[in-house]
């Protein structure tokens, strides 16, 4: 089964038959082979296979009742969440140059290798590892047992993650972790109790207490707001159009895609990324890629390796913007060594969405009903 094949499958069950339970269940892990609780939708969301603002509107299009509200806010989460992060581009750039940390080596071998002392914690490496998922609840108590109970930087958190999740974007796993551990909201911990685990993981998780360390983390850059991303529109500049695994919707991509003489997508290895993956999740990147290519006529599939080679004499390409993060970083740096100009080409309704995005998700909240009408007008 393809991957755009079983997305549209979930979504459709989703949508049918879980949507309206969503707020009461989403907090419930019941394990990984019960997916009463939630939609398993993120994989497809973060490579955009299924597009946000689309399930935004297919879901307020057929659904009236205040239930299905939650879900809606969770997927305006993961926009804010990109568009904090694309006005603040500094925050990844100090993640990835940071390497200085201190902290017990055995330690953290023993937690990458799900052999602490923590059953609980023990558990949740493993899963992450198997299904290359946690549910969302379980990754706060996961990043929380990190930071505040093993004592360990979450740079290194937010790292493993990247590396075995298959819905690892920049910024809804980078940001979550920094929320988890006080500096996304300063001052802010999530910490939780044992009646909590026992909760939401229903029962399958008993301890009598967790030793949670008195840790106040503070940020040591400056992050400065950045706005030259709202300069970019999706309008075609060249005959030469390059993007990456992180935004693969067809339907709407097909529509520019007869401008273009050239399509080329790129999946970068571990050999160009510094945020290193699990095998299992290149080899899921590239089954996406590759279902992907074969959709168009005019798009092919390129090594990084022969990125200089295939465009030695093309000097403008336009790129379907993949956000901040390892494939951005990447075109940045074959732009500047190369003196290439390529064009950011950014979808209207992210630039209007991450305008609102420079604080809190509340004030963000606010303005919900502005960006919902902006989505159907267009």
């Amino acid at each position: 089964m393809s991957s755009s094949f079983k997305a549209q499958e979930q979504w459709v069950d989703f949508f049918e038959n879980k949507i309206k339970n969503y707020e009461k269940f989403r907090n419930f892990d019941y394990g990984p082979t019960n997916e009463s609780s939630v939609s398993k939708l993120s994989p497809y969301i973060s490579h955009r296979i299924l597009l946000e603002f689309e399930l935004i509107k297919e879901v307020k299009n057929n659904y009236k009742s205040q239930k299905v509200n939650k879900f809606i806010e969770e997927i305006y989460w993961r926009i804010y969440w990109r568009g904090w992060l694309e006005n603040r581009p500094r925050v990844w750039c100090n993640f990835i140059a940071e390497k200085d940390y201190k902290y017990d080596h055995g330690t953290y071998k023993k937690a990458i290798n799900g052999n602490t002392e923590l059953g609980f914690f023990n558990s949740w490496v493993n899963e992450l590892k198997t299904y290359n998922y946690l549910h969302n609840h379980t990754r706060m108590w996961f990043a929380s047992t990190w930071i505040f109970n093993l004592e360990l930087p979450w740079q290194l958190g937010a790292t493993f993650f990247f590396k075995h999740l298959y819905d690892g974007d920049a910024a809804s796993n980078l940001l979550s972790w920094r929320w988890v551990a006080g500096l996304q909201t300063k001052g802010k911990q999530y910490l939780f109790s044992p009646e909590n685990l026992r909760k939401f993981s229903n029962n399958r998780f008993n301890v009598e207490k967790i030793n949670n360390k008195q840790l106040f983390l503070e940020e040591s850059n400056q992050i400065p707001f950045e706005d030259q991303i709202y300069e970019s529109n999706m309008d075609p500049k060249s005959e030469n159009l390059i993007l990456f695994e992180n935004d693969l919707h067809a339907a709407t991509l097909k529509n520019i895609f007869g401008n273009y003489k050239n399509i080329f997508i790129i999946l970068l290895g571990n050999e160009q990324r510094k945020v290193k993956l699990s095998e299992s999740v290149l080899s899921f990147k590239q089954s996406i890629v590759s279902e992907f290519v074969k959709k168009f006529d005019n798009v092919i599939q390129i090594r990084p390796q022969i990125l200089n080679e295939k465009f030695e004499n093309i000097n403008q390409l336009d790129m379907i913007y993949p956000g901040v993060g390892d494939n951005n970083d990447f075109i940045k740096n074959f732009k500047h060594i190369n003196d290439k100009v390529i064009f950011n080409l950014v979808r209207d309704e992210d630039l209007f969405s991450w305008q609102f995005a420079r604080k809190g998700f509340f004030k963000f909240k606010e303005n919900i009903p502005k960006i919902n009408q902006y989505i159907f007008q267009n």
